[in-house]
């Protein structure tokens, strides 16, 4: 296990913690971290798009002409797809568009996430991120102290916190429970609390 600094809100370094090999020294795999995006991508589909085919057009199912004798293609109705404001063939229509993943690739993918924050020098773990009053200023003020940019914080339940984050330009509050492989992506810095360190850590150990 290796330690990590543990800071304060302002930058200072107040401890330190150990940082468990499984969790934030895991083997990277690049192909683990595409699947498990792309899930969790699927999985965000509303999957509400939706196109009336022949049947739901609304118009008169008569024939428009005879069927032999006339020089052109036997024709059913207007209502087919080669015909102007005819219904679509194959027409997409709501559906789901998740799939199973299972949970040791989930778990994999997230060690390995969190691997390269440590390996690339953007985790901050804080001793605790107590707001004194519910503003966004406040936690902009704290993010500049600890010159993290584009952040993505991670605690425990913290409703102060999360309700001050939510106008963030630029960055991102989490409670623990919901920290997963795209948003650790996304955001270049991980700022976490200790509590967030140890139950993320009890969690990928399966404790």
């Amino acid at each position: 296990m290796a330690n990590h600094d543990v800071i304060d809100l302002s930058g200072k370094k107040v401890g330190s913690i150990e940082l468990h090999d499984q969790v934030f020294a895991a083997p990277i795999k690049k192909y683990l971290l595409t699947e498990v995006v792309q899930w969790q991508r699927a999985k965000a589909r509303r999957g509400t798009q939706s196109v009336k085919t022949r049947t739901e057009v609304n118009g008169t199912t008569k024939k428009p002409y005879g069927q032999k004798h006339t020089g052109n293609a036997r024709q059913g109705d207007e209502k087919a797809p080669h015909f102007r404001g005819g219904g679509v063939a194959f027409a997409p229509k709501p559906r789901d568009y998740e799939y199973a993943m299972p949970k040791a690739k989930r778990r994999a993918a997230l060690a390995c996430a969190l691997t390269l924050k440590v390996k690339e020098g953007n985790l901050r773990v804080v001793k605790s991120f107590e707001l004194r009053e519910m503003k966004t200023k406040a936690v902009k003020g704290a993010l500049d102290a600890l010159k993290t940019g584009c952040t993505l914080i991670v605690d425990a339940d913290n409703e102060k916190l999360a309700k001050s984050a939510r106008n963030l330009a630029d960055s991102r509050y989490l409670n623990v429970n919901g920290l997963n492989v795209v948003d650790l992506l996304r955001y270049p810095s991980l700022v976490m609390t200790e509590a967030a360190v140890q139950t993320i850590t009890q969690r990928l150990l399966g404790e």
